[in-house]
């Protein structure tokens, strides 16, 4: 999934910049409540690698069943005994 900022005028959704490889892909557009505009700078920027990589996390996550995996990571990977 990958979220893009963008804007409706005259009846039509259309990103803010340039989007490659997604001709033809289905969308969802939500209108936000907000007004949300594209910063054009470094801390834009900076906020739109954040976002892709939450959503890349988000769609490569896997259900272990482990509820403590994050805690004791150590232990499952290389058999070892996490100190308190």
């Amino acid at each position: 999934m990958l979220a893009v900022r963008g804007i409706f005028e005259r009846g039509q959704a259309r990103p803010i910049g340039n989007i490659r490889g997604r001709e033809g892909q289905p969308v969802i557009i939500t209108f936000l409540e907000e007004s949300v505009e594209a910063k054009p700078n470094a801390q834009g920027d900076t906020e739109d690698a954040w976002q892709m990589m939450a959503q890349l996390v988000e769609a490569c996550a896997v259900e272990t069943g482990i509820r403590d995996l994050a805690h004791q990571h150590d232990q499952y990977l290389h058999h070892t005994i996490a100190e308190s």
